[in-house]
Parts: C-alpha cells; structure tokens; sequence
C-alpha cells in the first residue's frame, strides 16, 4: 500500500464545471471517484478574507485567529506599509502534516500552496515548486533528495503565468507550458508515491489556478474579451487541462490501491472577473477618506505599468534596478503622493487588497503609526457611515446597487477577532456584469477600467469549494452534509488516528 492516506489538492479549481464534464463523461476519473465515493460542499471564507483559503485549509484555524489573508502585501498592526508575509511570520506546526509528522507518521508534503517548509519533518517536502502562488521561495527536504529527483527546482515550464503576450501564439504557448506542468507533476507524483508506504501523501496541482486566470475569455462567451473566432486549442483550454488533471488523479488513485483513502478537493473556485473593489481607492477619495495624492499616484503608476509593458524584454532588468534604488518613492513624494496611505494622518480610511472582495482598514489612533479616528463612537461612526454610502453605490446602466454586503470583522469573526484582519469586508455582486462604473448621490459617477495590458487575467475566483473522499468504509455515491474548508485539517488527522488539537476549528467530516 503506497500510502494510507493520500489527499490531492486542486487549486482554484471550478467545482461546478468538474461536476457539470464529469456528468458529461469528459472527465471520466471524476466520475469515477463520484460514484464510488462520497462528495460534499465545503462552505469557505471567500466572502470575507479569500486569500486565507488555503491557510485555513491547510491548519484548520480559522483567518479570524491566524490573520494570514493576503500573502503578497498584507497590513500589520503597527505597521504603516503593506509588506509580504513573511515565512518566519508563519508557524509550519500549525499544519495538519506537520501534526503528523510529530506522531511518527510518515509524510510527503509536494506543492501545497502557501505551505511553509517545517523543520525536523518525518518525511519529503517539496515546496513550491510548480505553483500558481510562490511566496517563500522552491526548497527541498531533505536536500540530497533532488539529487534523485525528475525535476529541479527551478525547472516548472511555469514561473508566473501572469507574464506572456497578448497574441493567440503567445496564448497557445502558455497552455503547451500548462499542460507539460501537469504531466511532469503527475509523474513526480507517481514517482515519489512509490518509493515508501506513506502514511500521508500530500499534493496539489497549481496549473488549474493558472489556466482559470489567464483563458476564462476563450471559453465565456459572456466575456467582453471572448473571441467566438479564436482556435478550439484555446476555446477549449481550461476543459482540456482538466481533462489532464483528471487522467492524473485517476492514475494516482490507482497507484494508491483500494486499501487506502483517498481525499481529492477543490480549494476555491474560478469565474468571470468581475472587479468591482479595485473601484474602493476612489470611492473613499471622494468620501473624503483617503488622500486624492494617492490616487492620482496610483493612477500614474498604472499607466507607467502600461508603458512598461510595451517596452523590449530587454528593457525590464533595468526598471527593476530603478526601482530597487527608491526612485518609485522618490517620482511619488515629486507628486505630493505616499506609499503607503497610513503613513499620512490625513487619512481616515484606505483601501487594502483582499482578493475578490474589497477591505478597507481605519487609520485608528493606538493601532497605527499615524492614526487619526478615534476608538470607539467616532470610529463606529465612521465604519456606519462607510457601510451606507458603500451600500448606495449603483452600476449606472441597471440602476442596481453594486455591493451586497459590507461586514465588519467582529460581525464576521467575532468581538476577539486577530488586530490585523480589515475593519470592514466589502462583497460585491455578481450578477450585473463587469463592474468598472458607479455612481451615488455622493461619489458622483467612478470609472476604473478593470482591464489594462498588465492585468491578463480574466478568470476571478469563485465560492465553490468541494472535497471527494474514497476509500475503505466511505459509502460509494453518498451526498456529505455541508462542511467546511476547516474540516479538512481535523478529518485527516482522524482518518490517520492523530489526537486533534482543540485549537482548530473545524470538525472531522461525517465519512
């Protein structure tokens, strides 16, 4: 038996169209592992803080406790700057497989996203090596272990699936690059699945993430980016690939035999863009929030993004080594502008990235470095004020509101919440289309544009997450009460017979 329980990761992959190609045969594995295992939805955070999906997954903790919500430039109380989160930031023990590994178990750990290296492991680690998101850096554990690996680690067809040109060559090369991806995983995979009996084998394809971003026009037709014109090849981009991870999760399945259990799950799903947060920056601009230098910087840094995607190849190590040398801070200071929006005590309110939906922080006295609101009625005050103007935002053409919810942190995680989560979380909907444009009584009418030359993507994320478990004593095409992506940490500890620990908040599925 290669291993007793092998858990296979899916990131970003669209649940309904897995569920909707395996009715339809296109995907045979999926329908195999649906008939004769069980499948349930897994409720998620992609309403509130979507960039701790797979945190949450990974330790069973919910984000209102860990705060780790936006890897790439992320908000610390104390702290005026975003700033990445760094790997020392995040504690390896807090995750199932290094639970596991503390028992004795025996555990491979390949490519599980935002995943940080653990120390004195029972076991492989591979690490970012073929993913979507790469924050702390490719490593091996233990190191003479690439000496008899297939790969490298710096040798995925794919290093950011962000960076290709706009033509239908430059398209077709980047699936060619996606779908060799998948295949050198698969064979990595079977590879390293055969050479012990594991106790947890622990993977993830990164190339469903990718391949939703960058070819969701080719196949919505709903897309005002779609060419109803342009090659089959690209049209039908995201179902080939899919079709590729599931001849490998099938082929995995098999290599793992019938003795042992096997949990295939969706992390998050994948969608039309929709946009309508990267509209926040200006809304709170003309509420009066946020200073309008740092709009017209950001709008300058926009547009110098434009020009630099235009410019040679050759040409890009350079820009880097400018800005490297402050001149970016230097060109905004010439322009009255900030960083960083709470570095100015002018401000009352900013914008922070969160993905799919929008967060706003407050400038709070005792909190920042800089803080102007004070705790208590005035910043109750402000955060009322900000939910109703937020609410009264319409799309111009429908008349419709475009929000359908702003939540505060304690209503969303509760009066004890992290210090560092978004004071407020801004939902936008998703059935008015493109959101570029809004007007109220108070903003006047904004228009951001949602595509620019240096944002290719076109595929968003959307709130489907589910979770296939096969194996000895899981009934065969049994229908899971609703669970969460919580859950996952707690079940796999149990199916392996490891105590849980009463700091995860999740519950072992019903299997």
């Amino acid at each position: 038996m290669p291993a007793k329980v092998i858990v296979i990761g899916l990131d970003a992959a669209e649940a309904t169209l897995i569920e909707r190609w395996a009715g339809e045969g296109i995907l045979p594995g999926f329908a195999r592992l649906t008939a004769t295992g069980s499948v349930g939805r897994l409720g998620n955070c992609m309403e509130t803080l979507p960039g701790a999906i797979w945190p949450e997954l990974n330790t069973g903790r919910s984000v209102g406790r860990m705060s780790q919500y936006y890897h790439p430039a992320q908000l610390h109380t104390g702290e005026a700057k975003l700033r990445p989160i760094l790997e020392k930031e995040v504690d390896p023990r807090d995750n199932y497989w290094d639970l596991a590994s503390q028992t004795g178990q025996r555990v491979a750990l390949i490519d599980i996203p935002q995943a940080a290296k653990s120390h004195n492991f029972n076991g492989i680690q591979l690490i970012e090596w073929g993913l979507h998101d790469r924050f702390f850096g490719a490593s091996c554990t233990p190191p003479e272990l690439l000496h008899d690996l297939p790969v490298r680690l710096d040798d995925h067809p794919i290093r950011s699936c962000d960076d290709h040109g706009d033509s239908l060559a430059d398209y077709d090369h980047l699936l060619t690059k996606l779908l060799k991806g998948v295949e050198r995983k698969t064979d990595l995979l079977l590879d390293l699945m055969e050479r012990e009996n594991w106790d947890l084998f622990n993977c993830a394809y990164g190339e469903t993430h990718c391949v939703g971003h960058q070819f969701w026009h080719f196949q919505d037709s709903r897309h005002p980016r779609h060419d109803p014109h342009a090659p089959q090849r690209l049209r039908g981009a995201i179902r080939t690939l899919y079709q590729r991870v599931d001849e490998g999760v099938a082929a995995l399945i098999r290599a793992a035999g019938p003795k042992t259990t096997v949990l295939v799950f969706s992390s998050h799903g994948m969608g039309h863009y929709i946009g309508g947060y990267h509209l926040l920056p200006e809304v709170l601009v003309r509420l009066g929030m946020s200073s309008s230098n740092d709009a017209a910087f950001a709008r300058r840094i926009r547009e110098a993004q434009v020009l630099a995607r235009k410019l040679p190849k050759s040409w890009k190590p350079a820009l880097k080594c400018l800005t490297g040398l402050g001149l970016v801070r230097k060109a905004q200071e010439s322009i009255g502008g900030l960083l960083e929006p709470l570095e100015s005590p002018m401000t009352r309110a900013v914008a922070l990235y969160n993905n799919r939906c929008g967060a706003i922080r407050l400038n709070l006295k005792g909190r920042e470095p800089c803080g102007r609101v004070e705790p208590g009625p005035e910043a109750a005050a402000l955060i009322d004020e900000i939910r109703c103007e937020l609410l009264a935002l319409k799309e111009p053409k429908s008349d419709q509101p475009i929000v359908s919810k702003v939540v505060t942190a304690s209503e969303a995680f509760g009066l004890y919440h992290h210090r560092d989560l978004p004071d407020l979380m801004v939902v936008f909907r998703t059935d008015l289309g493109l959101l570029e444009t809004c007007l109220s009584d108070r903003v006047g009418t904004i228009h951001v544009p949602q595509y620019t030359n240096t944002s290719p993507r076109t595929g968003d994320h959307t709130i489907e997450s589910r979770i296939w478990i096969k194996g000895p004593g899981v009934f065969p095409g049994r229908r899971l009460p609703d669970g969460n992506v919580l859950d996952l940490a707690p079940t796999v500890l149990q199916l392996l017979g490891v105590p849980i620990p009463n700091t995860m908040d999740g519950q072992p599925l019903p299997i």
